[in-house]
């Protein structure tokens, strides 16, 4: 039998993600360019990059050490954190299409997550009692990770009050804060868990650090976010939707990912990219290339086995990491 992979319609309506997009750009214009900083890699710290695309008043830079995508310079962390709190874009997000998407989110996305979480989790023989998810949002993921870790603890860390309190309403003991703010649970959890936060973050070191020091010793970090060295966006660059500062300035490439990890003292880092949309959204976009169009045309069971390729040889832009505290 065919396996049917997701759609990006399905999860990223058109009409209400293109609304979002339209809102961050108006958004970035009330940026002050001239208060951005320049950072290292976020992925390596490397100090070498050459520019690589402009995209709604922020430069691209490609690392020239791990070939991590990131912008630089950008916005303070006070900025960023004042753009999330109070911006159009992240409200519209939040109110709008976050509301619009998430049952079936949890049906095409979050659940099938859990099942990873949990398969990865059952090789290693680690079967975590305290679970913390960081960047909970509506909490829809820890209710689908309860199903498989029915005797565990679910956390929540969240900074929106609004999303916090969804948290709180479903059974989970949750704290309105970042991660880089919870040092109050410090060593409480067995798994930290986020989701598509890492490419939020204005330093992944500090991020990263934070997680570490909220998992217990032996424990696990699993996070899931974008990299660049996806199809998708390595195909569309500038032209990849999943490129839209301010909201997303972070995209690591494996070694990145690795490195990052390994500096912040976690050992047994694992890579995998077990992505589905990367060809749907090269088809779907008006850049698409000859070599995705002929290769849509060769049928369904072309698009399904290329994406297969994606995913073993870790080129879906979609990457998940699971590492272990010592």
């Amino acid at each position: 039998m065919l396996k049917k992979l997701i759609k990006e319609e399905e999860i990223r309506p058109k009409e209400i993600f293109q609304c979002y997009l339209e809102l961050s750009r108006k958004d970035a214009r009330k940026f002050n360019a001239s208060n951005f900083k320049r950072i290292p890699c976020p992925g390596c710290g490397g100090e070498n990059s050459e520019k690589r695309f402009k995209k709604n008043g922020f430069q691209y830079v490609l690392c020239s050490n791990c070939g991590s995508l990131y912008c630089s310079p950008r916005p303070s962390e006070e900025d960023l954190d004042l753009f999330y709190k109070t911006s159009e874009s992240a409200k519209y997000w939040s109110e709008i299409f976050s509301p619009a998407v998430a049952e079936t989110r949890r049906e095409k996305l979050f659940r099938k997550k859990a099942g990873q979480v949990h398969n990865a989790l059952k090789e290693k023989t680690f079967s975590p009692q305290a679970i913390c998810d960081v960047g909970a949002g509506y909490g829809i993921f820890l209710e689908e990770l309860k199903a498989f870790f029915p005797s565990a603890g679910l956390f929540a860390i969240e900074p929106s009050s609004d999303l916090a309190e969804r948290c709180k309403s479903k059974g989970f003991e949750t704290l309105q804060t970042t991660a880089e703010q919870s040092g109050i649970w410090k060593e409480k959890f067995d798994l930290i868990i986020s989701s598509e936060v890492i490419e939020h973050v204005y330093s992944c070191d500090r991020f990263i650090d934070s997680l570490y020091q909220l998992i217990k010793p032996g424990g696990c970090c699993l996070i899931t976010g974008l990299g660049y060295e996806g199809f998708d966006i390595l195909t569309l660059q500038e032209h990849s939707n999943s490129a839209f500062p301010p909201h997303h300035l972070n995209f690591l490439s494996i070694k990145g990912f690795k490195e990052l990890f390994q500096r912040a003292g976690f050992s047994q880092v694992d890579i995998w990219t077990p992505g589905e949309l990367d060809v749907d959204i090269v088809k779907n976009s008006p850049m698409v290339d000859e070599f995705t169009r002929v290769l849509v045309s060769r049928g369904e069971k072309a698009v399904t086995d290329f994406q297969s390729f994606l995913q073993k040889y870790q080129l879906s832009s979609h990457v998940l990491v699971l590492a272990r505290k010592k």
